[in-house]
């Protein structure tokens, strides 16, 4: 039997979210959108159009129904799209519990 690394439930989600990438504690990009792919209180994947290196820090918006929600968090891995994007998988600094009703589908 396959066993994953993920100590939470990741659950598909599509939602809009706003992000910029920081390096030394400033900001490495503009602000710039894209999408989730999927949430979990750990961590999200996301489709963005913008290469992002995996270590760099981003501070996003996430918006769930009609609440956004601030996050920041780490790229742990990174790789390009046949569309042309990426998808970046994101392990934020601390654990969201905001984001446990969405991973239960109470979004």
């Amino acid at each position: 039997m396959p066993t994953t690394k993920r100590s939470t439930p990741r659950v598909n989600k599509l939602s809009f979210i706003s992000f910029v990438s920081r390096e030394g504690g400033e900001q490495s990009s503009p602000v710039s959108m894209g999408r989730t792919l999927n949430i979990s209180t750990a961590g999200l994947g996301i489709e963005i159009f913008t290469e992002i290196l995996v270590g760099e820090v981003m501070e996003m918006e996430v918006a769930l129904g009609d609440e956004i929600i601030p996050l920041r968090g780490r790229v742990v891995h990174s790789h390009g799209l046949e569309s042309g994007g990426f998808y970046v998988g994101i392990e934020f600094d601390h654990p969201e519990e905001r984001l446990a009703g969405v991973t239960l589908g109470e979004d």
